[in-house]
């Protein structure tokens, strides 16, 4: 039991560090209120208000702890939140390669039941196994790979809806995402994107930002290939892979794959590009990306299938962020809290990641992988251990947060009284 109180201080200690680096320059109550959602969504795994505020342990009403929470979710000032994306930005910075990993992928939030949400929309549901289009809202996200262990941090990620007044386009949040990884770097990116971005549009945002891009490109579409208008599936179906690679999808799964390029022209801009076809994955079509990496070698040409590989990476951080934390389950009403719920998600989201990148250096992390009790020692994606393990210690925690900080506590009011 020793080792767990000390295990249990030592987290308790590393999240409130954390979270004054995360809300620096905020006023006192700001300052608390995040250091609270930070703790709750820690010790919870959960994006529940109510759970949140169950972890914080508070003594007092439990409805007046909710009633609080929500109250400041609505309340955040738009500058106090841009305050604090600056400063979990600065604190994930130096986690990144010179060359960073960016994907790109949208989401959705199912409100299947859903009718008192502000703006509720009709998305398609991609967890269901048939598609189904229900009550819920798009997500737009944008994570970066961390330099050694290849961890998704999100840099971008914003809940919206087609119904809601001002909206003009999904590519509009799109060009925003890819407009805050340029802020963030202020360097060339590689910029991985899947088949629902082949859009000419950002294609060219893209490129004339000065990033390189690798999208998956849609069977019907058309370049111009030594100057003739043909389809590139058809080409890719005339073709041979003349370079083998193998793929590792995880310890057990390997892939022999065969893969082919050639130079193609965009018909929009007329710009020269790379096709990218990769034989082998399915028995019935070739996957076919399309680049502004130039190709000069086998290496080269190994290196952007490889990129593009990396995305199932984002799918394994929305999967996280809606098994182990409920993020469907999302119960405050308006978009602005949503979003702001989000930002705290994201940012305990990334503070795990620092943890995993920091492994080798952080006894903490390894503490807390083993709490986890996985069945696997190695994998590629920790997000779900550092998650159970940091749920695990911290229910050990009799107390909450508030003995950490720093509340001002007002004396009681002397009433002057009269002996008659």
């Amino acid at each position: 039991m020793n080792n767990y109180t000390i295990n249990t201080y030592e987290i308790k200690r590393d999240i409130v560090n954390f979270s004054k680096k995360i809300s620096n320059e905020l006023n006192k109550s700001t300052k608390k209120f995040i250091m609270d959602m930070q703790y709750g969504i820690a010790k919870s795994s959960s994006c529940l208000i109510s759970n949140i505020s169950r972890s914080l342990n508070e003594e007092i009403k439990l409805k007046n702890t909710i009633e609080r929470l929500c109250d400041n979710l609505v309340d955040l000032k738009d500058d106090e939140v841009d305050i604090i994306r600056k400063n979990y930005i600065n604190e994930i910075k130096e986690l990144f390669p010179d060359e960073p990993i960016v994907l790109f992928d949208d989401s959705d939030i199912a409100k299947r039941y859903g009718k008192k949400f502000e703006d509720l929309d009709r998305v398609m549901d991609g967890s269901s196994l048939n598609k189904e289009i229900v009550n819920g809202y798009n997500v737009c996200e944008a994570v970066a790979l961390t330099k050694d262990e290849k961890q998704p941090i999100s840099l971008y990620s914003k809940i919206y809806s087609c119904q809601s007044k001002g909206f003009i386009s999904k590519n509009q949040y799109t060009k925003e995402s890819i407009d805050k990884v340029k802020e963030t770097f202020n360097r060339k990116c590689n910029m991985i994107f899947d088949r629902g971005y082949d859009d000419n549009k950002i294609i060219e945002y893209v490129d004339n930002n000065n990033n390189y891009f690798v999208i998956r490109v849609n069977d019907r579409r058309t370049f111009l290939f030594k100057g003739k208008k043909k389809n590139c599936h058809e080409v890719a179906m005339r073709r041979k892979g003349k370079i083998k690679m193998e793929l590792w999808f995880d310890d057990n799964e390997k892939r022999e794959v065969y893969v082919s390029h050639t130079k193609v022209t965009l018909p929009s801009n007329k710009k020269d590009y790379e096709l990218v076809i990769v034989y082998g994955l399915s028995d019935e079509k070739p996957l076919i990306v399309l680049t502004n990496r130039s190709i000069h070698s086998k290496e080269d040409v190994i290196k952007v299938v490889r990129l593009y590989f990396y995305r199932w990476r984002i799918e394994e951080y929305f999967r996280a962020k809606k098994q182990e934390y409920e993020f469907e389950n999302i119960r405050v009403r308006s978009l602005k809290a949503m979003n702001n719920l989000n930002l705290f998600l994201t940012i305990h989201m990334g503070y795990m990641s620092k943890l995993i990148e920091m492994m080798d250096k952080k006894l903490l992390t390894i503490k807390i992988i083993e709490r986890s009790k996985s069945i696997k020692n190695k994998v590629l994606i920790w997000l779900y251990q550092i998650s159970r393990g940091i749920k695990e210690i911290l229910s050990f925690a009799h107390t909450g947060i508030s003995e950490w900080q720093s509340i001002e506590k007002r004396k009681k009011m002397r009433q002057l009284s009269l002996k008659l």
